[in-house]
């Protein structure tokens, strides 16, 4: 006992019956005391000098990591009434592979001979077209006969104005000429009539004179006459000339008339065929639609349409189909305070429901039942719940029995410092040590081009 206070008991116990009074009587005890509680604080001290690796906690889900081989839903494309199933769930199907069979209810798709049909109207439209393309191509044949033929006939007629007019030349010249013959023949006769009167010249050479008067006008008369028809078939030949263009000219805008009026008959039957064409083609494919084939090879998960009778409109979900092959991947949700301690080839430690593990956070390497992956995809924006999502790709082999959907616990790594420093960061509410892992910091060394 101390011995402090006044009130003495000591003449009122038996110390002896209790063992801690002779404990504490002991003079050995309290050095045990000292050294156990110098080793501790040593051991305490040399603890808070361990290295402890700073990270942060998200929850999220196990998911295929390229987006054709996660769980997809099989729509149907058109309108129509379930008539057959071919597969049930739990079966696995190949891609290809005939699930199930609609049969159409639409009133315009009715006809079971509706492609037969609509192919003989196509094959008439066609037939009518390529008359349409004979008709055109006759009467541009015959626009380019009637130029050629108004050419060379232009021609022709040239040549006969050209002939014509050198023809009245030629008598316009021989005119001149007996006319002038003719006044020399006047002039002769006029002076032989004088010598006659004065007794020079007898009567009979006065009179042959006279006869060669006479020949002389006659000749003048016929060569004026010669020369007004020449002029004459001249001026014909002329006419002929310009009304053998305007002729032409009519029946050439006759022709292309026909043709204008053909050409448009040719467009809108090739309108109509290629409506046709595009009204067969689209029956062709939706008689397709009629048989749901699978999209991928996989396993039929949830039929979502069973009743046989059904019906069923565009876009329906039929069942959901999920691939055999795929890659894992985890879905992680952080925090956005969190957000800037993450980037892509950052290492993250999972324990996944179902595999029981124990996870020391601080010393991964110690963790038992854990799986590593790293960061590959960071998303941009928050969802509805206010946290962004980053998805994360296995480092090595994760549980072989591991499925999509599996909860997923996610241990992002940090920077690794010692333990007081990591105590008094908690106490101070100070976010982790910012770090940058190797592949981020290489892009950042990169020297980049300047661009001048």
């Amino acid at each position: 006992m101390l011995n402090i206070s006044k009130n003495r008991i000591n003449d009122r116990l038996d110390t002896k019956r209790y063992e801690s009074f002779e404990k504490l009587n002991n003079p050995f005890i309290g050095p045990k005391v000292k050294r156990t509680f110098f080793i501790a604080a040593f051991v305490s001290l040399g603890g808070l000098f361990l290295p402890w690796t700073q990270n942060i906690q998200g929850k999220g889900t196990v998911t295929m990591r390229q987006p054709e081989q996660r769980p997809s839903e099989i729509q149907a494309a058109i309108a129509g009434q379930i008539a057959q199933w071919y597969a049930v769930e739990g079966d696995l199907v190949e891609k290809g592979d005939t699930i199930a069979r609609l049969q159409e209810i639409q009133n315009e798709y009715l006809d079971p001979e509706l492609i037969a049909r609509t192919q003989e109207q196509l094959d008439a439209k066609q037939n009518g077209v390529e008359s349409y393309i004979a008709k055109v191509s006759a009467l541009e044949s015959l626009v380019q006969t009637l130029r050629t033929n108004q050419q060379i006939s232009a021609q022709s007629l040239t040549f006969k104005l050209q002939a014509a007019r050198a023809a009245a030349q030629a008598d316009s010249a021989n005119y001149t000429a007996e006319a002038q013959n003719l006044k020399v023949a006047q002039d002769q006769a006029n002076r032989f009539e004088q010598l006659f009167n004065q007794g020079l010249k007898s009567r009979t050479e006065v009179e042959q004179y006279r006869v060669k008067l006479a020949q002389g006008t006659a000749k003048t008369k016929e060569a004026q006459q010669k020369w007004e028809m020449s002029k004459n078939r001249q001026l014909d030949a002329k006419l002929e000339l310009g009304n053998n263009s305007n002729a032409y000219l009519e029946k050439i805008s006759k022709a292309q008339s026909e043709l204008a009026t053909a050409q448009g008959a040719l467009a809108a039957s090739q309108g109509e065929l290629a409506k046709l064409q595009n009204t067969l083609r689209n029956y062709q494919v939706r008689s397709g639609y009629y048989y749901i084939l699978a999209p991928q090879t996989g396993m039929l998960a949830k039929v979502k349409k069973q009743g046989i009778g059904e019906t069923v409109k565009e876009g329906t979900p039929l069942a959901t189909i999920v691939p055999t092959a795929y890659e894992l991947a985890v879905e992680l949700y952080i925090s956005p305070i969190d957000m800037p301690l993450i980037h892509e080839g950052s290492q993250v430690m999972f324990q996944f429901d179902g595999w029981p593990a124990i996870v020391f956070r601080g010393w991964p390497n110690t963790s038992y039942g854990t799986f590593s992956g790293a960061v590959i995809a960071i998303d941009r924006i928050t969802n509805e719940k206010g946290k962004y999502r980053i998805l994360v790709a296995p480092e090595e082999e994760w549980p072989q029995n591991l499925r999509a959907g599996t909860g997923a616990r996610g241990i992002a790594l940090l920077n690794t410092v010692p333990v007081w420093y990591e105590m008094w960061r908690q106490l101070n509410t100070f976010p982790p040590d910012y770090y940058e892992p190797v592949q981020a910091k290489e892009k950042l060394d990169k020297p980049k081009l300047k661009l001048k």
